[in-house]
């Protein structure tokens, strides 16, 4: 089995660029969250700079601090996902990429607003298209060494 990169990758391309741009995205509303609560740019979730905020403050500020980190955390896995996989299943790849994206938009969003458990509907999203995406790359890849 040969690869070949058709017209149909750069819908590949473009989810690991909008998950790029939407991790970017969120960083920011953390940092803007820090200035907005007068807090140091290395300020993180329980530092002595976290200590002045009142108790709704600190959990608004973790709140945007654990949506930072679990787009920083699976942003590689993700990315590389969508893009290996396209390899061999571009349009199964590039819906799933767009599941994780909008999945990822929703946990973000609930997990602000609700706190952690307004997580759990976008991660009924963001897993279910990282295993697709998953599956997809090591099922090409043993079809490709004709292991299956």
């Amino acid at each position: 089995m040969s690869i070949v990169i058709g017209t149909s990758y750069v819908w590949n391309i473009m989810a690991a660029t909008a998950m790029g741009l939407q991790a970017a995205a969120f960083s920011g509303c953390a940092s803007r969250q820090k200035a907005r609560l007068d807090l140091p740019h290395s300020a993180e979730v329980g530092s002595r700079a976290t200590e002045k905020l009142s108790d709704d403050e600190n959990d608004e500020f973790s709140r945007f601090q654990k949506v930072h980190q679990a787009h920083t955390e699976y942003l590689p896995l993700a990315q590389s996902s969508v893009l290996l996989a396209g390899l061999f299943y571009p349009k199964l790849s590039a819906y799933a990429g767009l599941g994780y994206i909008v999945g990822r938009l929703v946990y973000s969003v609930a997990y602000i607003k609700c706190g952690p458990d307004g997580r759990m509907y976008g991660a009924a999203l963001v897993c279910p298209s990282i295993v697709t995406m998953l599956g997809a790359s090591l099922y090409g890849c043993f079809k490709a060494l004709s292991i299956v």
